[in-house]
């Protein structure tokens, strides 16, 4: 059993600070320095999980975040990698995918029963027959989850970082270390990224490399480099753009020079038992001794392939186990002190909840020598960390003198040094790192000592030799897992290869080996070298898998970063506050929801009028010789024969037909005009105009004016009675017909006053400069008082124009949706060459249209939510898009989806969403006031 050690030299724990936090139902003490994982190991605890699969029992494996064996729950936030995370007074810490408990699961059921799991069972047995899925797949998700998601809300602040440094240095291990100290000491910027919360990699765990470490640290800090700990690397894009993850911070790195220390990652062994708690790497027995102090067990077995492993041995006799050596190597040389066991493997491990024993013969045996021991040690080699560098596009060769793929090819400006680099000693490593940070700095132009750089090289050229491997797998029977994660065995990859996946792409995919926590930094190597033996291929022949980010887990609000889009509001924000409006989102803006309540402010513009801010509607002038020839470009419909002073509405298409918006096009000039979006986000029309323009070269100005014109809509049966109160302009139907604009004073102001109805009442749409917004608003709704003027927001517009059927882009369309699917076809002339997206409008459909837009009414005992199913016999056929409930239809209104065959009037669908249905029917013309009549007064 494990057990905290006397006090120890180079230890990182503070033993005059302790702490204490609950685990389950007990209280653990610790250190400040402990991790969650080294404080549970000095308490007794064995098992710190169950696996994702079989539910077996786990226990510390790597102590270096590398493996999935101690994904915990800490204060309600599943999957955090107990042997990392510091221990804090207080925490709440849980093992997860366990009941009733991790001691004793009974789900472990599901070990015993295994064979009736075959790899790729998902692909072979759970979809057939269809029905029965959906009555195990809930006890399938729990059996096989990953912890729980948590129910608390996450509040905390995160932030974006954009760094530039002169070298980016990647790994703060002996070869990080050395070359960040190196270009740093010259002048060059430097910003060195630690994943863990201490630097030195695998210093930390040696004791004689402590001197080292210091050394390093020190030059690192006497040089100026900047030390981001805690903040691991997960991504490389492209133009160097690498992705890193800090403590509620997401950083975004260009660097002149990107240097990967990314180290390497220790592997296991294949052989039954090997997932045992008590069977562990040397890196986490080393580090649980020289950091933690913790003994991990008092009778240890090491199993090692070179001389490396004796310095573990060598720790855990020294803290007072009894320790065999198992040497893979038959020949002699290796150092004395230990019983040794030549030439032979660990062909197996014993025990229930920890390993008491374990067999050792020579590899192919499947009988031979048993010891006794509650500690088992692996060390016997280590992977290179190359992910990241197969993110950066560097092509990986294998290496027979390392037995690893290792970078070649390195492209300019990218150095790749230490163990990922293919370095097997801390000597080595800071060689290679101090060469490569002076080599930095001096392609910088910083002044280096040339003699220097010439002697790093002729040391950094010296080879070292990996060990010996162990066997690919045992000869004994019994579970051998090659992946920890998802409970992948040697056997599974076997039969996988036998029924024809014998890649390693295809392996991943069919038996998921490497898709877990781990991402194949645990079991990647295992994997590749059982695929090589079933396929008769050699080790440098099976190519691993194609490396892609995350390299780590990282939170998705970290992804997401803090909201950086500026919040909007149009300069009639305060009167909207003051008159108690609720906002609601729209883009960028900060818009009105509603001031009383929609059906309230839906009957004012029905039977007397209303007022609605609509200045954050996107505003463009184009003007120019050519600006017929750039809006005839954007628009299926002409504008040459467009009178000054008429407005014509248009549909703005790609080039693939796509509608993009739906506004208003007002001629107030021979080459001048004046354009309205339908959306706040006027960033992607703009973009598109301009591009537009630039492409046909043309001469045509184009100016986004939304933010220094101001906008209401005034409308309603008065809404003629309010505007003659506010001007004298004439304003009657002759002088500014529908569809007509007219340049006059507003209560003083000049404006543009655009006669349109999209709420399909009389309506005049009055733009004006953005300074005079509250005069202007104020001066109207003191005219309309003695009309019942209301006010009116988002939701009761929504209500208004779903009675006139009028869409919403981007609400009741998609990415591929064209006009002649939404009902517009009006709207495009046949006789425009050069609009964009003629040739798709004009291609000949490979058939009749699949789907159409309609207006439907149902039933108003349910509102079917936007997004409900449409379906057919039993089968999705069609969406919601729109729905409210009308007081003026007395039912449910709303916009649909459906097969062509049902876009007649008056065909009926059904409508579902959850366990709720209605029956909808299909109405080919609007529901309120279909002829027109009313806006057009």
């Amino acid at each position: 059993m494990s057990e905290r050690l006397p006090e120890r030299q180079g230890e990182a724990i503070r033993r005059d600070r302790p702490l204490a936090f609950r685990f389950e139902r007990r209280r653990v003490e610790a250190f400040e320095g402990d991790t969650v994982g080294s404080a549970l190991a000095a308490a007794g605890v064995t098992i710190t999980g169950r696996s994702v699969t079989y539910h077996r029992p786990r226990g510390l494996s790597c102590m270096t975040g590398a493996c999935p064996n101690c994904l915990m729950q800490v204060d309600g936030v599943s999957n955090v990698r107990a042997c990392t995370e510091p221990v804090r007074e207080g925490m709440r810490v849980e093992r997860q995918n366990a009941w009733p408990s991790a001691d004793l699961d009974v789900r472990a059921w599901s070990d015993t029963f295994s064979f009736v799991l075959p790899p790729g069972s998902s692909h072979k047995v759970l979809h057939r027959p269809r029905w029965a899925w959906p009555l195990v797949e809930r006890s399938v998700r729990a059996k096989a989850g990953l912890g729980t998601v948590p129910t608390e809300a996450d509040h905390r602040r995160r932030r974006r970082v954009d760094l530039h440094p002169d070298v980016l240095v990647i790994g703060a291990g002996a070869a990080g270390l050395a070359a960040a100290a190196a270009a740093g000491r010259v002048g060059a910027s430097v910003v060195l990224l630690e994943q863990g919360h201490e630097v030195g990699g695998h210093l930390l765990g040696d004791r004689p490399g402590t001197k080292t470490r210091s050394s390093l640290v020190r030059e690192t800090v006497d040089a100026g480099v900047r030390v981001l700990r805690d903040t691991v690397a997960f991504g490389v894009f492209g133009g160097r753009l690498v992705a890193a993850a800090g403590p509620d911070v997401l950083y975004r790195i260009r660097a002149a020079r990107v240097i990967f220390a990314t180290g390497s990652v220790e592997q296991s062994a294949v052989f039954p038992g090997n997932d045992l708690p008590g069977v562990m790497l040397s890196s986490a027995a080393q580090l649980l001794l020289h950091r933690f102090s913790v003994l991990p067990g008092r009778r240890a077995v090491v199993m090692t392939g070179d001389n490396l492993g004796y310095t573990t041995a060598w720790a855990l006799k020294d803290a007072g186990a009894s320790v065999t050596v198992v040497d893979l190597r038959a020949e002699g040389g290796w150092p004395e002190g230990f019983p040794v066991l030549s030439g032979s493997a660990i062909v197996a491990a014993h025990g229930r909840r920890r390993v008491k024993g374990v067999t050792v013969a020579p590899p192919g045996s499947t009988s031979g020598q048993k010891v006794s021991c509650d500690l088992v040690v692996i060390a016997c080699g280590d992977a290179p960390s190359t992910n990241l560098l197969a993110q950066a596009g560097v092509p990986l060769a294998f290496d027979e003198r390392c037995q690893a793929f290792l970078p070649v090819r390195l492209p300019e400006r990218i150095a790749a040094v230490g163990a990922v680099a293919g370095a097997r000693s801390a000597a080595a490593a800071t060689v290679q790192g101090r060469l490569a940070g002076s080599e930095a700095a001096a392609a910088l132009g910083r002044p280096v000592d040339r003699d220097e750089m010439e002697s790093l090289r002729a040391q950094a050229a010296t080879t070292e030799t990996a060990g010996v491997l162990p066997p690919e797998s045992s000869a004994r029977s019994g579970k051998q897992f090659a992946c920890l994660c998802m409970d992948v065995t040697a056997k599974d990859l076997t039969v996988a290869v036998a029924e024809g996946f014998d890649s390693m792409e295809h392996l991943k995919r069919y038996t998921t080996t490497t898709m877990g926590p781990c991402q194949g930094k645990a079991c990647l190597v295992s994997s590749q070298r059982l695929c090589a033996r079933e396929t008769g291929r050699s080790f440098s022949e099976t190519a691993p898998t194609t490396a892609r980010p995350p390299w780590v887990p990282v939170e998705l609000g970290t992804l997401a970063g803090p909201r950086r889009t500026p919040r909007k509001e149009t300069t009639l924000h305060d009167r909207h506050v003051a008159a108690g409006a609720e906002f609601t989102w729209a883009g960028d803006w900060r818009r009105p929801h509603h001031y009383t309540s929609p059906e309230r402010e839906v009957d004012a513009v029905r039977t007397r009028v209303g007022l609605m801010d609509v200045g954050a509607r996107g505003k463009f002038r184009i003007e120019g010789p050519q600006a017929v020839h750039l809006l005839e470009r954007l628009y299926p419909c002409r504008f040459v024969d467009l009178a000054v002073g008429r407005i014509r509405h248009g549909l703005m298409l790609n080039d693939e037909g796509v509608i993009l918006d739906h506004g208003a096009v007002v001629r107030l000039g021979e080459h001048s005009f004046f354009v309205t979006v339908m959306t706040g986000d006027t960033w992607d029309p703009e973009r598109w105009i301009t591009w537009c323009s630039a492409d046909a070269q043309l001469d045509a100005r184009v100016l986004n004016v939304t933010g220094a014109f101001g906008a209401v809509n005034l409308a309603g049966p008065r809404a003629r009675e309010v505007m003659s109160t506010l001007t004298d302009a004439d304003v009657s139907a002759e002088a500014i017909p529908y569809l007509g604009a007219a340049r006059i004073d507003v209560v003083g102001v000049s404006s543009l006053v655009l006669r349109i109805g999209f709420v399909g009442e009389l309506g005049y749409e009055i733009h004006f400069p953005s300074a005079y917004g509250e005069h202007v608003w104020d001066a109207i709704m003191e005219a309309g008082a003695t009309g019942g003027i209301q006010p009116f927001g988002m939701e009761a517009e929504r209500i208004l124009r779903l009675e006139k059927q009028h869409l919403l882009i981007g609400q009741d369309t998609d990415a591929g949706s064209h006009p002649l699917e939404v009902g517009l076809g009006s709207l495009v002339d046949d006789d425009l060459d050069d609009v964009s997206g003629h040739r798709a409008l004009r291609a000949p459909p490979p058939g009749p249209v699949a789907e159409r837009l309609v207006g439907f009414t149902a039933s108003d005992r349910w509102l079917p939510p936007e997004g409900a199913s449409v379906v057919r016999d039993d089968r999705w056929v069609g969406r919601v898009t729109s729905a409210r409930r009308s007081a003026t239809v007395g039912a449910v209104i709303g916009l649909a989806w459906v097969p062509a065959d049902l876009a007649a009037d008056g065909s009926r669908f059904e409508i579902r969403f959850g366990g709720s249905h209605t029956v909808g029917t299909v109405r080919a013309a609007p529901v309120y006031d279909p002829d027109g009549a009313r806006f057009r007064s």
